[in-house]
């Protein structure tokens, strides 16, 4: 049990001595039950901790536990294909339902107490007179095998569901008929549950995300994306505000079901959760894993606080916008955000899409963007005003979105299509369709000149498209493995495609020809990009380096040897010198292109790293966005020799850990930078004595350097005075 204030933990329920698959609060919130692949069900008492009974009788692991209404007794399901029902004063099995032929999953009571729904392996849920222990329907339909089921709150309806299937089912409880089939082309759900008021059913599913059905359209209102992994179980609080999900990477999170967005991450389980449940007042949440420890969390919903200035889910993407002064970026959290480059205040943030946002582009201009989502749609937006203008709406995710040179035209590519759209801008509408893929298309780009587009996919062909005919002109074959990205050279005379199997190939784009295979990497090319003279290419692989290659000659230049782990991105700098990288060693590196060397490291980062872009015009900051919704802005700084020093000029994490300078007052401390000053401030600096500072400093993870009024403060703490968080390169590294 932890408090929302201090998130201390109160009770750990040890005594199961294998994982725990199920549990459950009692109606009055005093009890919790807990069933175990040990065969076992313990009853615990939520006050004290302490365990009351322990329910012996099944032959195999409890799969689900289930309270009555009234809280005097309790429902369990086993492997061993059986349904106990048990008196909760005696601990004696009172019915033994017997019926199903295979596993079973999930067991559930009415409303009303009368009746138990089972579900199973045997693609059939049963309904089950509770006082006689005889089955009253057997409700048949799904193809797999159904590990889900729950009763709508009247109790008139049972939806029911199947991990191997594509949709949920609504049958009528008094007849047993189906009445709704709810279809969907996303992901195979995982759990389900309905709302308090019976009008939405919230549908968790393996790609991480939960979904929200209204049951009378049958359409999904709400995406809520922010879990690394599949998510396991989705319960609404009784008063139908919040929604609190477990995950396969071991967080449990809470959603507020007004806005859709994450309002807190509960952490401490340290394997798979595999259960999640609200007390009846919904002041508490229990979670159980397969660490073999129930967690009892306290809810005051009124303290939950949104999880940073940031996005509160994975960046997605962020880039610079053209005049260098403004950045952006989008998220799972169905989000794009409008950054100023120089303090870090969000300008815009663009809401509308009602799922995560897969890709962002700007206009050449720069006065608008268009962002392409899991929820269909296709959004452009005003930079200067944040507002939405156009929305066109589609089969399937926009995977990819892109302008041409010009910012007349916007292609644009759904998730498994063979097909690219081109939107004239103007008019908002398609004015072309480039068909010939015979599998799914990966990426795309224009030609420097905007005549042309490139484009590769899984069938492992380039294809290059004649915009203005609207037919392809050359089909590129050589590759052995689907193609992963292409780009154009800045003079468009030739295009990098690279491939699964490590391999990259430079294409002639007048004849279709190709001039050099470049092989090196050990496996996949994940990135390809080139200089701004045109005379080199990056790419960034899995095997854990980044190669320079020269175009001239198709031979490797440099291989820049560092990351830990595969390199997912590489991208140059405005002049050409420099070169960033990052991949999932939650790192990126800054590489000297002429000589390959590491000129600085940027570590101190929250999570990994999905994406980086440099700030046009500036040969010295990295905009960075991290899978835990933080981005941040560093500065490079000449160091020694040819090294740098990385200074920190702002950042969206929260952090216990970080700087908190609320109401402190720097009026007149000396030595601070303006960076320094511009980070106070956002911190709540100006209104109380420089003590509170100094108090706040020791819990500094990026330390502002202060040399007069804080020289007291340990050595431990720096004393640049220049910088805001000046992190000196480990030369032992270079």
């Amino acid at each position: 049990m932890y408090s929302t204030s201090t998130w201390e933990r109160l009770w750990t329920l040890g005594g199961h001595s294998e994982s725990i698959t199920g549990i459950a609060f009692s109606p009055n919130g005093s009890q919790l039950a807990s069933g175990s692949m040990d065969h076992s069900v313990r009853l615990w008492d939520v006050k004290s901790g302490s365990c009351r009974h322990v329910l012996c009788g099944h032959d195999k692991a409890i799969t689900d536990v289930a309270y009555s209404p009234q809280g005097d007794r309790i429902a369990t399901s086993s492997q061993d294909s059986t349904v106990k029902i048990w008196e909760m004063e005696t601990g004696e099995c009172h019915h033994t339902l017997i019926g199903h032929t295979g596993e079973i999953f999930r067991v559930i009571y009415s409303p009303n107490n009368h009746q138990i729904a089972s579900s199973a392996e045997d693609c059939t849920v049963r309904l089950w007179n509770v006082e006689t222990g005889m089955c009253s329907h057997i409700l048949i339909g799904h193809e797999y095998r159904v590990e889900l089921v729950e009763y709508s709150p009247q109790g008139d309806y049972i939806a029911s569901a199947s991990t191997w299937g594509w949709n949920v089912r609504l049958w009528e409880v008094s007849s047993g008929n189906c009445r709704h089939v709810f279809e969907s082309s996303f992901a195979a759900p995982r759990h389900i549950a309905y709302s308090p008021k019976g009008d939405k059913v919230g549908y968790a599913s393996g790609d991480g995300a939960v979904r929200l059905w209204d049951i009378s359209t049958g359409a999904c209102t709400f995406t809520l994306t922010g879990h690394n992994s599949g998510v396991s179980r989705v319960v609404y609080s009784p008063q139908g505000d919040l929604i609190v999900s477990a995950s396969y990477d071991k967080t449990v999170r809470l959603w507020d079901t007004e806005t859709g967005t994450c309002r807190q991450i509960l952490t401490g389980h340290s394997k798979v959760i595999s259960s999640v449940v609200f007390s009846p007042k919904g002041d508490q949440v229990a979670s159980s894993s397969h660490d073999m420890t129930v967690r009892l969390w306290d809810v005051e919903v009124e303290k939950l606080q949104h999880l940073s200035d940031g996005h509160p889910s994975w960046v997605n993407k962020v880039m610079s916008l053209p005049n260098g002064d403004q950045a952006v970026s989008c998220s799972s959290d169905m989000t794009a955000r409008i950054w100023d480059v120089e303090n870090g205040e969000c300008l815009h943030t663009l809401r509308g899409h009602t799922a995560g946002i897969q890709s962002i582009v700007y206009s050449p201009q720069g006065d608008q963007i268009a962002t392409g989502s899991w929820d269909h749609t296709l959004r452009l937006w005003n930079v200067k005003t944040g507002a939405c203008s156009h929305v066109s709406t589609f089969d399937n995710y926009v995977a990819l979105v892109r302008y041409s040179p010009q910012g007349d035209l916007l292609a644009s590519v759904c998730f498994g299509d063979d097909m690219i759209r081109v939107m004239d801008v103007k008019s908002e509408e398609c004015c072309r369709t480039l068909e010939g893929h015979t599998q799914g298309i990966t990426n795309i780009s224009f030609s420097p000149n905007g005549d042309q587009i490139a484009s590769c996919g899984f069938d492992k062909t380039v294809r290059l498209w004649d915009v203005e005919a609207g037919v392809c002109s050359h089909i590129l074959i050589g590759h052995d493995e689907w193609i992963v990205t292409v780009v154009y050279s800045p003079q468009g005379d030739h295009a990098a495609s690279a491939s699964g199997e490590g391999a990259v190939r430079v294409w002639d784009t007048v004849t279709g020809d190709c001039r050099y295979t470049l092989t090196g990497h050990s496996g996949l090319v994940y990135h390809t990009t080139y200089s701004p003279n045109g005379h080199l290419i990056a790419t960034a692989g899995g095997d854990s380096t980044v190669r320079l290659w020269d175009i001239e000659g198709g031979s490797c230049s440099h291989i820049l040897i560092g990351h830990t782990s595969g390199v997912e991105c590489a991208v140059f700098s405005p002049h050409g010198d420099l070169i960033a990288s990052s991949g999932d060693d939650n790192a990126v590196r800054i590489w000297a292109v002429k000589s390959g060397q590491c000129r600085a490291t940027i570590r101190d980062l929250s999570d990994r790293v999905t994406t980086i872009d440099w700030i046009q015009s500036s040969n010295v900051r990295l905009f960075i966005g991290c899978q835990d919704g933080s981005v941040w802005m560093w500065e490079l700084v000449e160091g020694d020799g040819d090294l740098y020093q990385t200074r920190l000029c702002w950042c969206t994490m929260k952090s216990t850990t970080a700087l908190s300078v609320k109401d402190a007052n720097i009026q007149g401390v000396q030595g601070l930078s303006q960076a320094n000053k511009q980070l106070l401030k956002q911190r709540g600096a100006l209104g109380e004595p420089v003590d509170r500072l100094r108090e706040a400093s020791k819990h500094m993870v990026a330390m502002v350097s202060v040399v007069s009024k804080l020289k007291l403060l340990s050595d431990k703490v720096i004393a640049d005075s220049s910088t805001l968080a000046n992190h000196p390169i480990d030369q032992s590294e270079q």
